[in-house]
């Protein structure tokens, strides 16, 4: 290579350097705004009045995949009530009221459709977490578009709201029943509604 082209070579390597850094920096703030975006809101709260929907308030209820690529429309539920457990693929200790969603499913079979919500857009990482944890079995429906974030204004998991078909709030409370003692208050809540629904 001659000496021009050396020169050449020597003043283009850094702008192209300056290039690739700016599109690297470009790149990692898209990636940050869409995870920002994406990523759940959710802490594990055990207050009582941490924020979220409110019983009485009306809810667009949306149509969810299930993990049996089967869509769900919420809002099509026969039963008198329509009780949901917000999850997320992300929170290990969401998965410590799994023992009792089965017998809860059964026993209310008759009067409320029962879903496990995750609030996760990837089904492979639901799917993961399901299986991890053994309730693949149960109607686990995950959020692809958010919907269900946005919809019942999920701020924390686990969290149950149960709901009149039309979408109406009857009560919401947080899971979790070894984590804090003021969250094994919210699972007798739960646990008191057996006889109700």
């Amino acid at each position: 290579m001659n000496a021009s082209g050396r020169k050449l070579i020597r003043a283009g390597l850094p702008v192209l350097l300056f290039i690739v850094a700016v599109a690297g920096t470009l790149l990692l703030i898209q990636r940050g705004r869409r995870n920002q975006a994406t990523a759940a809101p959710f802490h594990v709260d055990a207050g009582d009045n941490t924020p979220g929907l409110t019983e009485g308030e009306l809810v667009n209820l949306p149509s969810l995949p299930s993990l049996h690529n089967q869509n769900v429309e919420l809002k099509s539920v026969k039963q008198k009530y329509l009780l949901c457990a917000f999850i997320s693929a992300q929170c290990a200790n969401c998965a410590q009221d799994q023992p009792f969603w089965k017998d809860l499913m059964k026993e209310t079979a008759a009067n409320a459709g029962f879903y496990v919500i995750s609030i996760d857009d990837n089904q492979s990482a639901v799917e993961k977490y399901a299986r991890a944890y053994e309730f693949d079995d149960l109607p686990v429906l995950f959020d692809p578009a958010h919907q269900a974030l946005a919809n019942f204004n999920i701020r924390f998991v686990p969290q149950y709201i149960l709901l009149t078909p039309d979408g109406r709030v009857v009560a919401r409370w947080n899971g979790l029943r070894r984590y804090d003692p003021k969250q094994t208050k919210a699972i007798d809540k739960l646990e008191g509604l057996r006889g109700r629904i």
